[in-house]
């Protein structure tokens, strides 16, 4: 499987980006995506009070008849507020964030079986697995303060982990994505007149800049795909 800088803040993305009908506030939302994991090394974790919690099994949402219960919801309204927070939204609407956090269990829950009626399924194997790799590219401090500033559990990291792996490997068989030679200069480009300093050259960074233009036309498909699956499934909020 191909990885990504940071699998947990691939959910958080795609889901912006989604939401998004500004084409300009999706990409600044991308690069605050890229600098979160830096980010959530200089701010305090996020409180969450006890009228922001819903009964471990009271039903959230129901979406094309597969139930998610208030744990589920516990964990991701914790991640989406902290997220948010990190990347310097606003977070005291509470009821906004309720509507978010559903709206984001939607989303996975409608990618989950979209790539369950394709085939594909991470097993416990392959998430037991990654998970190791996951904390071997850290050490045991580096990983539990992400947990911190994230509000997350281990249990919770595991969840979320196994939708990103699941939604990579979606995004990477069902999603074709061709980068052009003319695409790669016109980011070049644009990167050489922001910069202030002296550029690289472009055999220095064309790797780079072609991975990031197929990882943004990944999110546009990502996004695109969702609203597909929105109009045509069962959502009943319970919420």
């Amino acid at each position: 499987m191909k990885k990504w800088t940071l699998l947990i803040i691939l959910s958080l993305t795609m889901f912006l980006v989604a939401c998004s009908d500004d084409e300009a506030e999706s990409d600044e939302q991308a690069n605050q995506a890229e600098n979160q994991e830096d980010q959530a090394q200089q701010q305090e974790p996020l409180e969450i009070s006890d009228e922001e919690v819903v009964n471990e099994g009271e039903s959230v949402v129901v979406v094309n008849g597969s139930e998610v219960n208030g744990t589920t919801y516990n964990a991701a309204y914790s991640l989406v507020k902290s997220m948010m927070h990190q990347s310097g939204q606003d977070t005291s609407d509470l009821d906004a964030l309720k509507d978010q956090t559903v709206d984001f269990l939607v989303e996975q829950e409608l990618m989950l079986q979209e790539a369950n009626n394709v085939g594909i399924e991470v097993t416990d194997k392959e998430l037991e697995e990654e998970l190791k790799a996951y904390k071997e590219s850290a050490d045991e401090g580096q990983f539990n303060t992400m947990l911190e500033q994230l509000n997350m559990t281990e249990e919770n990291f595991k969840n979320q982990l196994r939708y990103d792996l699941t939604t990579m490997e979606y995004v990477e068989q069902e999603f074709e994505v061709e980068v052009t030679d003319k695409e790669v200069e016109e980011l070049y480009n644009q990167m050489t007149e922001q910069s202030e300093g002296e550029a690289q050259e472009l055999s220095e960074v064309e790797d780079q800049l072609r991975a990031s233009i197929e990882q943004q036309k990944q999110q546009q498909q990502y996004a695109q795909k969702v609203e597909e699956l929105k109009e045509s499934a069962e959502i009943d909020k319970k919420i």
